[in-house]
């Protein structure tokens, strides 16, 4: 229409627009995850694949872990009857797959961090997940802290804060000493080059090292059992949501879960899928 403008009189232009601009239709407001779901009986969830958190089942190709077991718990405390629909997808995949509105919620355990909290908008802590220092089994290179990688390749997978602190180590080695950080899309890629030798040490979740060494012991890495995680505090994981739409969600989902951890439940989830002691990873 503008291009057409010169052919038109002022005052007729104005009338024109005035008229149009009183039907435009104003933009819809996104409904809230938590109305969504009740709607269309489905909550869509993002997972890197890693058991006993949050992965897909590969003989029933549903959500299967403590997280997606977490959730049917809180649809089931709301009284909504839906379906979780679970996508695998690289850790580093899972905000940005929110955000295009690709999922509805990042269902795997992600640490909560001011950056991430400036493009999310996080639950309450669920768990704390501290990582581990994992290298080939026997320790042949005697590897015990952040210090020791120094002049050895150490790995951990894309998108995780794991990147960072091997990041940081490798900033303070010495001259002659580098550390070869090597990254991987998956948590499975890391675990395969640490048993083949190709990496002598892996910084990672603990949970997924534990559970990984217990469902496959053909698995040639074994966990530091003297290493000292940086900071259990900042090890909190939660789940994530779109930013600024979904307080709804958030608010039903943090009063059912306290009721979880009060009444026993949250531990009775975490003990069937093996994450013990309950209070290690349930409290600070």
């Amino acid at each position: 229409m503008t291009g057409r403008t010169g052919c038109l009189k002022a005052t007729v232009v104005v009338a024109l627009l005035g008229a149009l601009a009183g039907a435009a239709p104003k933009a819809a407001v996104a409904a809230d995850l938590l109305d969504t779901i009740r709607d269309k009986k489905v909550l869509v969830i993002g997972t890197s694949n890693d058991a006993p958190l949050s992965y897909i089942d590969s003989k029933t190709n549903e959500a299967a872990g403590v997280l997606p077991d977490v959730l049917r718990e809180f649809l089931k405390r709301e009284g909504i009857d839906a379906k979780l629909q679970v996508v695998a997808m690289p850790f580093a995949s899972l905000i940005p797959s929110v955000q295009s509105g690709r999922i509805d919620l990042m269902g795997d355990a992600m640490y909560v961090r001011p950056a991430r909290q400036k493009v999310m908008d996080f639950t309450d802590g669920i768990f704390f997940n501290p990582e581990s220092l994992d290298v080939a089994a026997g320790n042949p290179k005697g590897l015990h802290k952040p210090a020791d990688l120094c002049g050895h390749a150490a790995g951990t997978y894309e998108g995780t804060v794991y990147v960072d602190l091997l990041k940081k180590v490798a900033a303070a080695c010495p001259a002659g000493k580098p550390l070869d950080v090597q990254l991987y899309p998956t948590i499975q890629n890391v675990f395969a080059d640490l048993s083949t030798g190709r990496l002598d040490a892996a910084v990672v979740d603990s949970t997924l090292s534990a559970y990984a060494l217990k469902e496959n012991p053909g698995l040639k890495f074994e966990l530091v059992g003297d290493y000292v995680p940086e900071s259990k505090a900042d090890t909190l994981c939660a789940f994530a949501v779109g930013k600024d739409a979904n307080s709804k969600f958030v608010t039903a989902f943090n009063k059912d879960y306290a009721a979880m951890k009060a009444d026993g439940t949250a531990a009775k989830l975490f003990t069937t899928w093996g994450l013990t002691p309950t209070d290690f990873f349930l409290n600070p």
